[in-house]
């Protein structure tokens, strides 16, 4: 069975580039906190897909001690 998605919806899992991106990190930043397990991860194959609630969360975080 098959979700449907429609354009709108966030996707579940980002991409290392997307998450260097958006948290504007350095990829060796992103990298070494991926090994040590700060930021929570599968591999999929050869790829490394980041939850991307876990970007929502820190950036919920960050708001937190901005406020």
């Amino acid at each position: 069975m098959t979700i449907p998605q429609t354009e709108t919806a966030l996707p579940k899992f980002i991409t290392i580039a997307e998450l260097v991106a958006a948290a504007k990190i350095s990829r060796p930043t992103a990298s070494r906190k991926l090994k040590t397990g700060e930021i929570p991860h599968v591999k999929v194959g050869t790829r490394v897909l980041i939850l991307a609630s876990f970007l929502m969360n820190l950036e919920s975080a960050a708001w937190a001690v901005v406020k």
